[in-house]
């Protein structure tokens, strides 16, 4: 049930001039979510060395995993008790954590406080929800659409912020910035942002929450130490053999919960299921793709034998700014294409090039051209796949279940990101050239099977897409308008 604490008049006695201030707000508080993610891929590397550990991965696939199941949760808490309180909340959760990793001096401490920095993920949707809630009609989609692309270059200036801090204050200075940026923009958000007048009773899947992330980290365990406790081990067995139950009874119960955290029946609809294929595929290569690109650039030539660049992490930003651009003009391609011709078409190419881009990575990059050439034909495929996915769940359900299935294909990008990077680490430890100060150097085979593997998630995602059946008209013509607002 919805009901509203006051009257929307209020909002029209705003300015335009107080809204394009919100927005501002609301845009650079979003880019948090995105550098937390990308201003930390390329201090992994060094992270890996300071810390003396083979296990970084999982810097990464926490963060990914405890987003993915509790930014549904967020959500319905800012539903029930206050968009703005609840985004305030996740903002001192964000803070917390990336100071807790900035101080740790242990890989169990780092990745305690990036877990709570998984929170972050929820930042965006909140700050949508807001959005959606208290801005004048006309200025709605006009938010969004500054939002979306704050958001994209956020892929040009991370790379760029990363490097002169990891050079000039170690990967700490990453940390210390990820902690200073939402607590000034949190008191912003206190002094400008208004509380949403919505209000939805509704319930919080905490029990399914926590199965979906106990079934997956159990799964994932038993993957990443395989090798080193003996694929055949009772450890192993039991963490992959326990996952799995987990997972089944985690099935069992969305089945039967009242509200909740992904509609299991809803889910199972083709429509929805290869959209869901599709996004678990996309966010997977892309959280590939940034990771290896880390590694290939930023370790030595004579430590790699035959790859390695041996860029320090402002270096790294040569490599991946310009390919952020491309993606940005390929998102706003999509959209345009989208609207007139819809987004099935784009995403069956958006795969095509993430296969080549693999692909010529695997074989090619031992050469700066050669590492660039790859990266900027995959980044044509990535903005794309960031783009058309989003279109293809609307139109994949009626405007009754887009919420709650918006939702559940966020649930599952999060869950590809987390489980395709643990993967990669999985091959490329297969195959480990030398050991410098504790930390693995891998070999060029290494990456090659790694962006081999990238090829084939891109090619299940292109199957996926070829079996679509919507998406293939322009959405004006396929698509009813949501209601502004909607109960989950």
């Amino acid at each position: 049930m919805v009901h509203q604490e006051q009257s929307p008049d209020a909002v029209k006695q705003r300015s335009t001039g107080y809204w394009i201030g919100v927005l501002l707000v609301l845009t650079l508080l979003s880019e948090e979510t995105a550098y937390a993610y990308n201003l930390v891929t390329p201090a992994l590397p060094h992270m890996a060395a300071a810390l003396q550990t083979a296990d970084i991965v999982w810097v990464s696939t926490l963060f990914s995993l405890v987003g993915g199941v509790t930014a549904p949760l967020v959500g319905k808490l800012g539903d029930i008790y206050g968009k703005k309180r609840v985004l305030l909340a996740t903002i001192a959760v964000m803070a917390v954590g990336s100071l807790t990793v900035a101080f740790a001096q242990s890989l169990a401490v780092v990745l305690i406080g990036r877990a709570m920095e998984g929170v972050a993920i929820s930042i965006v949707p909140l700050a949508y929800s807001i959005m959606r809630d208290i801005f004048p009609r006309r200025l709605v989609a006009i938010g969004v659409s500054v939002v979306t692309s704050g958001i994209g270059l956020t892929g040009i200036l991370a790379p760029i912020i990363a490097g002169f801090l990891i050079d000039n204050f170690s990967y700490r200075g990453v940390f210390y910035f990820l902690a200073a940026f939402p607590v000034v923009l949190g008191f912003l958000v206190m002094l400008v942002v208004p509380e949403s007048p919505v209000r939805v009773r509704s319930g919080i899947d905490w029990g399914g929450a926590l199965l979906l992330g106990a079934s997956i980290g159990l799964l994932l365990t038993g993957v990443s130490q395989g090798a080193t406790w003996g694929w055949g081990s009772g450890a192993t067995l039991a963490c992959l053999f326990g996952g799995a139950v987990v997972f089944g009874a985690w099935v069992a119960f969305e089945k039967r919960a009242r509200f909740p955290l992904v509609d299991v029946a809803l889910a199972r609809r083709r429509p929805l299921m290869t959209t869901m294929v599709a996004q678990f595929a996309a966010q997977g290569v892309i959280a590939l793709q940034f990771v290896l690109l880390a590694y290939v650039v930023q370790v030595p030539r004579s430590v790699g034998s035959d790859y390695g660049l041996g860029q320090d992490a402002s270096g790294l930003a040569w490599f991946t700014s310009p390919g952020a651009v491309i993606s940005m003009l390929m998102g706003f391609a999509v959209g345009f294409i989208a609207n007139r011709r819809g987004a099935r078409n784009p995403l069956v190419f958006a795969f095509v090039f993430g296969i080549a881009g693999c692909l010529l990575l695997a074989f090619m990059h031992s050469l700066s051209w050669q590492v660039l050439l790859g990266w900027f034909v995959f980044a044509i495929g990535g903005g794309m796949l960031n783009a058309a996915v989003p279109n293809l769940v609307v139109t994949a359900v009626p405007p009754e279940h887009q919420a709650v299935s918006a939702g559940t294909v966020g649930v599952v990008g999060s869950l590809g990101a987390a489980v395709v990077v643990q993967l990669v680490f999985v091959i490329l430890a297969s195959s480990v050239l030398t050991v410098v100060e504790g930390s693995p150097i891998y070999s060029s085979t290494a990456f090659t099977w790694a962006y081999a593997f990238g090829a084939l998630i891109c090619l299940a995602g292109l199957i996926a897409a070829i079996a679509m059946r919507h998406g293939r008209q322009a959405m004006a013509e396929t698509v009813e308008q949501a209601p502004a607002v909607s109960a989950h």
